[in-house]
């Protein structure tokens, strides 16, 4: 009798909708147009757009239609779930595709499918004078298989040839399968610095020293962070703020940072997502799921998880290459990354100012989130996706604020803001 209670109780804390963790008062309403030198939208993981249309995507041509000629929107990664984009083949659109679509969960995607997720996105930011740029993640290097460096080059292809027949400009990047950084200047402000961190992380095979037909600008880790950090004082030299856009984050309270919802402790199979059948979400498995729990937390074997060897040496590289230029006050103001499907920021106390992740992006993505001391904003209600909006004031000031979608707020609607710290002590 005692154990089904505490089966209840659990069940009930995992199932409860939590409203969103926020620290401070937003600062006034939202600046007028007129006041923003220049505007970037943060969305990551949207790659599993609702096929009768994705409200977070609906709320995003709102917000760019408002400056189009001033916005940049950034993809934070995972463009296409869940193996990234394929080349086409003869099954496609024959019974036989929609066999394997049904049997293999979403371990097979087609071509069609893949096309569809990205044009959906692209729906989002078609505005004349935008500016959109995808930035890869570990799904659009096809996480699952060993061809990684091939699909993300047949994503960059598709998406080159979708900006010929668009009104927005579009681009991914960093091309080629390259680590970066490339940048991009935000209006006379910002600089935006773009890396892929699943470049990093990737076993497969990519481009190397002996092997960079893509002619890529660096080919190992090493150069990488090494030109990230002078890129960083170039920034500084030039009065312009820094912010270092990549898939994968640095800080998170999500399932990759080891957070773990009560549920799971004893329906561990609901950890699997959609990767496993629905029905299996409900199994208990009390005891295994408390291990599988505190694994994931402390020693994952899965390289996407923040605990496991090869995240954390590319963390502490990348700790270390933004870290380095604070000495000059060349530190970036911000670390912008996806892959939690949640929504959370945090004050840096070394290295960047901020760290945002804004990985909400598909409503029908989210995952646990919890928070600590340095969180400022944390939110993953499955029925409040969104994005994040950082302003780039003429005043000189930095606006962030988070933009969640809801029934009452279809067309997204301000949750939270905060002027950012852009000099002096921390």
């Amino acid at each position: 009798m005692r154990l089904g209670r505490v089966l209840l109780l659990l069940l009930a804390a995992g199932c409860l909708q939590r409203g969103a963790y926020m620290v401070g008062p937003a600062p006034g309403a939202p600046p007028a147009a007129s006041a923003v030198d220049h505007r970037l939208i943060l969305i990551g993981d949207a790659g599993d757009p609702d096929p009768m249309g994705e409200p977070t995507l609906h709320a995003l041509r709102e917000y760019v239609e408002k400056i189009p000629e001033r916005t940049t929107v950034v993809f934070l990664g995972d463009i296409v779930y869940e193996t990234g984009m394929p080349d086409p083949t003869p099954i496609e659109g024959t019974q036989v595709e929609e066999i394997l679509d049904e049997s293999l969960l979403n371990l097979y995607a087609s071509r069609r499918d893949a096309e569809r997720r990205v044009k959906a996105q692209v729906k989002g930011v078609d505005v004349r004078g935008a500016r959109a740029i995808f930035v890869p993640g570990n799904h659009d290097w096809d996480q699952f298989g060993i061809g990684g460096w091939k699909r993300v080059q047949e994503l960059e292809r598709y998406v080159e040839q979708l900006a010929k027949t668009t009104d927005v400009h579009l681009s991914l990047l960093p091309g080629g399968g390259c680590p970066g950084p490339i940048t991009a200047d935000l209006g006379r402000r910002g600089r935006l610095i773009l890396l892929d961190t699943q470049w990093f992380l990737e076993q497969g095979k990519k481009p190397s020293p002996d092997d960079n037909p893509t002619g890529c600008a660096q080919t190992t880790a090493e150069d990488s962070f090494a030109a990230l950090t002078a890129t960083l004082r170039e920034a500084k030299r030039e009065g312009r703020a820094a912010i270092v856009a990549a898939h994968h984050p640095l800080r998170s309270h999500g399932p990759h940072g080891g957070y773990v919802s009560p549920r799971v402790h004893f329906f561990p199979l609901v950890m699997f997502g959609s990767y496993v059948p629905k029905w299996s979400h409900w199994i208990p498995l009390p005891g295994i799921g408390s291990l599988m729990g505190m694994s994931r937390s402390w020693f994952s074997p899965n390289n996407q998880d923040m605990s496991s060897g090869i995240n954390e040496d590319m963390r502490d590289a990348l700790w270390a290459a933004m870290g380095e230029p604070s000495v000059d006050g060349a530190a970036p103001l911000m670390y912008a990354a996806g892959h939690e499907h949640s929504l959370q920021v945090f004050r840096s106390r070394r290295g960047p100012r901020y760290l945002v992740v804004s990985g909400l992006g598909s409503s029908d993505k989210s995952t646990p989130v919890g928070r600590d001391g340095s969180s400022l904003f944390a939110d993953s209600d499955r029925g409040r996706s969104g994005f994040m909006q950082v302003d780039f004031l003429r005043d000189g000031r930095v606006r962030l604020s988070v933009i969640e979608v809801a029934p009452g707020a279809p067309d997204g609607a301000e949750v939270w803001a905060q002027l950012l710290e852009t000099s002096g002590s921390r």
